[in-house]
């Protein structure tokens, strides 16, 4: 082993508010910092910030790689660490959290991808009680399985997952999380999802929109989701790929069928129809149905006057939702 046997990675694309804060929670451990590294990667300069990772003695990248996943290897290849901890600029971690990673991942050398639970706060760090759950991976099956991997700052994952695979990593335009979770299927390795409460998730308007949502009408709106499920179908195509031939695969699978409902839902200029779900992606969804998956089928097949209805009304409580949030 390295003498630091774990790297923080904390990672900022263009966002700098939270930033110090993120920087000074992955500071403030009870794990002995002679245990760990951080590395902090952003694609900008800033006085302030830049003078605060300096005096604490931190690792530095700038980087413009526009993928998420190839940020993170730009990261990652100034890392000494065995286990490799996210961290994103806006999350924070709580004080025990690399105490805990530590002792997971020393104990069970078999461990490659280990998920603690998280509490989720708003922009001014208050708790969100009712968007919290301590119980959030209790009997995890086969179905949440894939969407279990959600937040990026509470995956940590082995060295290793990174080790001949980085081309695929650069890939990956977003979801660095289930793309761990992709690998560490691939590797066969053990794989853990704790009920811990290790993170605070932060939710605000900058994590959900490009600009204010009070300002996005529902053109704007529809235009970001295709855009989004567009990607998402790209890099979940990604990970049918390095899971082929696992036990996993057919989660994969789904959760690839989902990003082309959730693509036609919002497409309504058919320009790429063969992102389109085909028929026997629908006999995939009815024949493993969850409620999720069942109002996708539904909505991916309305006429365009009552979708668009539709969407309206997932717009317009998705930004009342975000804005009450935001000032709780």
């Amino acid at each position: 082993m390295s003498d630091e046997v774990i790297t923080v990675i904390i990672a900022a694309y263009g966002r700098r508010t939270f930033l110090k804060e993120a920087i000074a929670s992955a500071l403030d451990q009870t794990l002995p910092r002679s245990k760990y590294e951080i590395v902090v990667i952003k694609n900008f300069r800033d006085k302030d910030i830049d003078s605060y990772i300096k005096k604490n003695h931190l690792k530095s990248v700038l980087s413009n790689t526009a993928s998420n996943g190839g940020f993170i290897v730009d990261a990652f290849k100034k890392s000494r660490g065995d286990v490799i901890c996210f961290l994103d600029d806006d999350d924070k971690f709580t004080r025990d959290k690399l105490q805990h990673v530590y002792a997971e991942f020393e104990k069970d050398p078999r461990l490659v991808f280990y998920h603690n639970n998280y509490k989720v706060i708003n922009a001014k760090g208050k708790i969100i009680e009712e968007l919290s759950n301590k119980y959030r991976y209790k009997n995890i099956g086969k179905e949440r399985f894939v969407r279990a991997a959600f937040n990026n700052s509470s995956v940590s994952i082995r060295r290793k997952l990174f080790v001949g695979n980085i081309s695929d990593w650069k890939k990956a335009k977003l979801s660095i999380d289930t793309l761990a979770l992709a690998f560490a299927v691939k590797d066969g390795g053990g794989i853990k999802f704790s009920n811990d409460e290790l993170t605070l998730y932060r939710i605000h308007g900058a994590n959900s929109s490009t600009k204010n949502v009070t300002e996005e009408d529902l053109s704007d709106f529809i235009t970001r989701k295709q855009e989004i499920q567009r990607r998402f179908y790209e890099v979940s195509t990604l990970f049918c790929n390095i899971v082929k031939n696992t036990r996993y695969e057919p989660e994969f699978r789904r959760f690839n069928i989902e990003s082309k409902l959730k693509y036609k839902i919002y497409s309504f200029n058919d320009l790429d129809k063969q992102i389109f779900p085909k028929f026997k992606d629908y006999i995939d969804t009815l024949t493993h149905p969850t409620k999720e998956r069942l109002i996708l089928v539904f909505l991916s097949v309305l006429p365009q006057r009552l979708k668009r209805a539709a969407i309206k009304r997932i717009m317009v409580k998705r930004h009342s939702d975000i804005i009450s949030i935001q000032y709780q």
